[in-house]
């Protein structure tokens, strides 16, 4: 399968994701754009359920999410989500994301998210693997500038 930046997978909103006001809960934008993420990894042939040393990079955290509501998204339906990696560095991998109306007119909610590998032994940071690199470079928009890292919280 051929993988294309931004990839593209469509998620639905059922009932149980809205809130009182029919509107979709903002924790759920969250969920779809995981979703999102995994099934990107999963087309690249990184799966979760492969053992370490298949996937090595599968050991990975959430850095950081930086997320911006715009519009609500209302009543159940489809959401188009869009991931894009705008930055690999050597164990930081920086994807943006947004979740659109289903014919892409409309943009819900943006995010960057900064993913950094770890290794297994002692949990610090590690480089990605040639073989995840080989794989979501590709994929990097050109010219795309990470957004700076968050300070750590006082």
């Amino acid at each position: 399968m051929s993988v294309k930046s931004p990839f593209r997978t469509t998620q639905r909103v059922y009932f149980d994701d809205l809130d009182a006001l029919n509107i979709l809960h903002n924790v759920r934008f969250l969920l779809f754009m995981e979703r999102a993420r995994g099934e990107l990894l999963n087309a690249l042939g990184f799966r979760w359920a492969d053992d370490l040393e298949a996937n090595p990079d599968k050991y990975h955290v959430v850095a950081a999410h930086d997320v911006r509501y715009l519009v609500p998204v209302r009543g159940e339906g489809d959401v188009l989500v869009e991931v894009t990696p705008i930055h690999l560095g050597t164990s930081s991998l920086v994807l943006e994301t947004k979740v659109r109306s289903l014919h892409g007119e409309t943009i819900h909610a943006e995010c960057h998210t900064r993913l950094v590998r770890l290794d297994p032994a002692d949990d610090r940071p590690c480089a990605w693997s040639e073989r995840f690199r080989a794989a979501m470079g590709p994929l990097v928009k050109p010219g795309a500038k990470a957004p700076p890292a968050s300070p750590p919280a006082t």
